[in-house]
């Protein structure tokens, strides 16, 4: 099988990266690969439970605020008003 220019570049291309992951499974016992799994995991768990929880304390920390400044409102109107004796 004769292959032109073109089709012997593709063939390299595809036989080199085909030999690379071939080779990246062989490496799966390196204590490397298993520490990048775990942390990989690990700041994709963080990711989960830490963005639900940082919009839920944000939005009720704006909520104690928002009734906090509307209660100083209330009392500043009260204070400027007149007493009835």
């Amino acid at each position: 099988m004769r292959l032109s220019g073109e089709s012997r570049i593709i063939y390299f291309l595809i036989f080199r990266a085909l030999s690379l992951f071939g080779g990246y499974g062989q490496n799966m016992n390196d204590p490397g690969v298993l520490f990048f799994v775990l942390m990989a995991g690990l700041a994709a768990t963080m990711t989960v439970v830490y963005v639900p929880l940082r919009l839920f304390l944000t939005a009720t920390a704006r909520s104690r605020r928002l009734k906090l400044l509307q209660r100083i409102r209330r009392l500043r109107d009260e204070l400027g008003q007149p007493l009835d004796s």
